[in-house]
């Protein structure tokens, strides 16, 4: 069954915007990438097939960037992430990119990468899969299933029997093993969340096989969660009398194997990056976006002013998710929640809940673990890629996310949690990522506004009493079949929807001058 952590794939990574799948996905495949080659990196091409979302995105949306900082262990917040292509060869490192067809591309975000170094050739196949989450799919023609959060060996090339002997000495520290059959012959591939001693590394070289070892780029996941549907959470909580935030925290303790405490100080960290987003969007401290002039701080003084019909909290809270997006949309640092362009929503909610309500400390935080077991049970069954599944599962599930994380602010139970979350979710079902001229901010800025305020608007409507006919499992389900009956048109590939209007063709672009 597919693993998910809160801070893994849910609440993070902290990245740099416009978007999770085409910037820290890349990020976090060239790592991994670079960690498999065992060496320095000379040359790298990425090859992207032609009618992916990677095609048309790459550039406008940092990928190139990515792939390359990845590579070069550079981190996603390095303050020269911009300039990284302009910075590899001074590392070293040729880095190409080119759209061509190629047999293996099975996925929207689908790259090929040719990686050589130290005398070293790799041929990686990878999916970006949404929310920073990816699978590196096979190395060297033979199949593979990296996902990031294990320490991998592949041990290529020699007879059976020596890669059964090896497969002994790694199993026998506690490694799960495979032979597997690649373009040259059978291949050991084994993973385990816990590094190989070197004691087994130095037993393998002395019988003369070589192999590949790498570490993860996430946290290892050594242990189990404490529910893996809507049924178990809500049992859980019925049976320890916990809320929704505080079940999803002991659930993390347990797969991670980190004490409660260490993993409210990363939350808490996490949400320190979500609120200097807002008052960074607010104040106009960010780079120029590239199709929208900044908003946030002069409707925000419009609201105060009374200028708006109504405004209130709601509106504060889409005018902060707009604040938020504002960061992430010009590149700047962000906390995915649960994707890039959707990481307005719940720092928007978050803020609100902090200067709106005066909510602090471990209830708001535990807010935050309320939201994360909404996408957990999300990514548990779905996806969080617009490229497979439409807008809906990323500004629409970060809008469910919020939804519980404002029903556990407000003292709400585990099961209006889940309640407030789906009736988001069934609000916004079939929702289209038509994103304009390939740039994550129109429609994402207004989309990111109005999910912010829906999720106090449903949230109040289960705590008053609204009674949801269809449960959060159910919802979750009919979303995703939904977004895969989309169109390829209507899933992040700028060719449909709004995306073909000819005021949106017609903007010009702030960032070259051009149209």
């Amino acid at each position: 069954m597919k693993k998910v952590s809160i801070l893994n794939h849910v609440i993070g990574p902290v990245m740099r915007g416009p978007s999770s799948s085409h910037t820290a996905g890349p990020w976090r495949i060239g790592r991994m990438a670079a960690n498999l080659l065992e060496a320095p990196p000379d040359r790298a091409v990425f090859t992207f097939h032609p009618s992916s979302s990677l095609a048309v995105c790459f550039r406008d949306q940092g990928s190139d960037l990515a792939f390359a900082a990845g590579l070069l262990g550079r981190p996603l917040t390095d303050p020269d992430f911009p300039r990284i292509l302009s910075l590899a060869p001074g590392h070293g490192l040729d880095i190409r990119f080119e759209k061509a067809p190629f047999p293996e591309a099975d996925h929207p975000n689908s790259s090929l990468l040719r990686l050589s170094g130290g005398g070293k050739e790799l041929t990686i196949h990878s999916r970006s899969t949404g929310g920073g989450s990816f699978e590196i799919a096979s190395v060297n023609g033979c199949p593979a299933d990296i996902t990031g959060e294990s320490f991998i060996l592949i041990l290529e090339g020699q007879g059976e029997d020596d890669l059964l002997h090896a497969a002994a000495t790694v199993e026998a520290c506690g490694w799960e093993t495979s032979v597997r059959r690649g373009p040259g012959g059978p291949v050991l591939f084994g993973k385990s969340s816990a590094p190989l001693p070197e004691s087994a590394r130095e037993t393998i070289s002395r019988n003369g096989l070589h192999f590949n070892y790498a570490e993860p780029v996430m946290l290892p996941m050594p242990g189990s969660p404490l529910f893996s549907d809507v049924p178990g959470l809500l049992s859980l909580a019925a049976d320890t009398g916990w809320s929704l935030g505080r079940a999803a925290l002991a659930s993390e303790a347990s797969l991670l194997g980190v004490p409660e405490k260490d993993l409210m100080d990363e939350m808490e960290r996490r949400l320190d990056i979500m609120l200097t987003a807002v008052r960074r969007g607010l104040a106009g401290d960010f780079s120029s976006m590239k199709l929208l002039a900044p908003m946030a701080e002069r409707m925000l003084n419009s609201e105060k002013e009374g200028a708006m019909f109504t405004g209130g909290p709601h509106a504060r809270a889409a005018i902060r998710s707009m604040a938020a997006l504002h960061v992430c949309s010009s590149g700047g640092v962000v906390c995915a929640a649960p994707t890039g362009g959707a990481a307005g929503v719940l720092p928007g909610v978050a803020a609100t809940l902090a200067e709106d309500f005066g909510i602090a400390g471990e209830r708001l935080l535990l807010s935050l673990w309320a939201a994360g077991a909404v996408g957990y049970l999300h990514d548990l069954k779905s996806t969080f890629a617009a490229e497979v599944a439409g807008c809906q599962v990323e500004i629409g599930a970060a809008g469910a996310m919020a939804a519980a994380a404002v029903a556990e602010a407000a003292g709400g139970t585990a099961r209006q949690g889940c309640d407030a979350a789906a009736t988001v979710f069934q609000n916004v079902m079939g929702s289209v990522c038509d994103l304009v001229q390939g740039v994550v901010e129109i429609p994402c800025h207004s989309r990111n506004a109005a999910l912010a305020s829906q999720a106090f608007l449903c949230a109040d409507l289960v705590l008053g009493g609204y009674e949801n006919p269809v449960p959060l499992d159910e919802t979750i389900d009919a979303v995703d079949r939904v977004g895969r009956m989309l169109p390829e048109e209507l899933r992040c590939t700028s060719r449909g929807g709004l995306a073909l209007c000819p005021s949106a063709l017609a903007l010009p672009r702030l960032d070259t001058g051009t149209h």
